[in-house]
């Protein structure tokens, strides 16, 4: 049997193993599985895990359906499933140009099945669909270390926070009177959302693109219990939209909001409507600490390292949770580099450097790219020829340089922490340092 895309399934792993696609008829005994794996607490199973499982399996997601999951069956237990992981396709862009990324999910084995390959037999698998679907990137977050080992490497930024107390003196000041008031977000305000959506991505190098198809979804369709339903909320001033914010509340042991988006149109305040929002939200949490045990006390801004609204409210925001970090993987580097010539290209008319003219040798040790440029144009992408291992301009070895790709590190913190990660001379460091700033990333990851 053939999978789709030509990726060549069922597949013997030996013992009684079995790897497949899944299908509809799975759903359910992938959704127990899932959620039995990923919650934190086995005695208290998160069911959202099982609605998000579900909803990705139905047929409704814009993007994946049962059969980009793979499972792998124990046929000397009736077909019991043993571990199972599934692709999801999604489009970002890197400075606004737009590229193919797959998301490797929900990847977990049996205790007792672990240490056999079979995480390593699915990833060839997923990696190979994902390369049949054009995806220059995998992108995946997960435990510490592990997903190296299939080639990924630590380099975007995952998480970050800051906290808002109403405690804390001066941040529960009353008004005379509310300028603002907020609704429901509907379907009907894709444009606008689109619009705010920028604005809350305006920092961030890496985004997550959203097109119609993926708002309706992710605002309607989802189950509303599952991380991947949007809880949209749209500020007006005179009936007319000044912003939107995406909260919620986890559960009844929650302390706190968690805010994952906020965005403001252009030429209205982000403080004015930051502030708003953190009154509204206390009003919304005296009536719920009414009935609760656990006392919601804070509004904590999912937003990493940098957004406007950390700027907006400054320090009246404690600092909080250090961001965590997307495993990234590029499975063709040319191909990529090709991809971001224009923001590579605006970079360096920007520069020190600007209408550079010449060759500069990438080596990645494992692969080497000559850029060949033109009066400040990358013309070419091509390997190039050594004699010495260590030949090349910038040399970073194994997944280094991809720290620099993703504005995770600059060039002189990846020196630091990799020695053997250099520039052969003062120009090519110039170079790398103008070709590839430090950027923030803030990624609307779960759809």
């Amino acid at each position: 049997m053939t999978g789709h895309d030509g990726v060549e399934l069922p597949r013997s792993l030996g013992d009684g193993l079995l790897l497949r696609w899944a299908t509809a008829e799975d759903t359910e005994a992938v959704a127990d599985f899932n959620m039995r794996m990923h919650s934190d607490d086995p005695d208290k199973p998160q069911e959202h895990l099982r609605h998000w499982t579900r909803d990705l399996m139905s047929g409704r997601h814009p993007t994946t359906t049962a059969g980009d999951f793979t499972v792998v069956l124990d046929e000397n237990k009736g077909g019991a499933i043993v571990s199972c992981m599934n692709l999801i396709s999604q489009t970002w862009t890197y400075d606004g140009i737009p590229f193919a990324v797959g998301r490797p999910e929900l990847v977990a084995t049996l205790p007792e099945y672990r240490r056999r390959g079979l995480v390593r037999a699915q990833f060839e698998v997923i990696h190979a669909l994902s390369a049949s679907r054009g995806e220059l990137v995998t992108a995946i977050t997960g435990i510490p270390w592990y997903y190296r080992q299939f080639g990924y490497e630590m380099t975007v930024n995952l998480g970050g926070s800051r906290q808002y107390f109403w405690a804390r003196s001066g941040n529960d000041e009353p008004v005379a009177e509310e300028l603002f008031t907020w609704r429901p977000a509907t379907v009907d305000d894709l444009p606008l959302l689109q619009d705010l959506y920028r604005a809350h991505c305006s920092r961030s190098l890496l985004t997550r693109a959203r097109d119609d198809r993926s708002w309706q979804y992710e605002l309607a369709e989802a189950h509303p219990d599952s991380e991947a339903r949007l809880n949209i909320r749209i500020i007006e001033q005179a009936g007319k939209p000044v912003a939107y914010v995406e909260f919620r509340l986890w559960d009844s042991q929650s302390t706190g909001y968690y805010v994952r988006e906020f965005g403001v149109l252009p030429g209205q305040s982000w403080r004015a409507a930051a502030l708003f929002l953190v009154r509204e939200l206390k009003r919304e949490a005296d009536l719920a600490n009414l009935d609760r045990e656990k006392r919601i006390s804070n509004v904590s801004f999912q937003f990493g390292t940098d957004h406007p609204l950390y700027d907006a409210l400054g320090r009246q925001l404690e600092k909080q949770i250090e961001p965590y970090a997307w495993y990234m993987r590029v499975a063709d580097m040319a191909a990529f580099l090709q991809l971001i010539a224009p923001a590579l290209e605006s970079r360096l008319a920007a520069g020190v450097m600007a209408g550079y003219s010449g060759i500069l040798r990438l080596n990645l040790y494992r692969d080497r790219h000559a850029l060949r440029w033109e009066e400040g144009k990358l013309v070419s992408v091509e390997p190039y020829a050594y004699s010495r291992l260590e030949e090349g301009d910038l040399r970073f070895p194994e997944h280094t340089f991809l720290h620099l790709l993703f504005g995770h590190r600059d060039y002189e913190e990846v020196r630091h922490l990799f020695p053997d990660s250099y520039a052969s001379n003062a120009e090519f460091q110039v170079l790398a340092e103008t070709l590839f700033p430090k950027r923030p990333s803030c990624i609307s990851y779960l759809n």
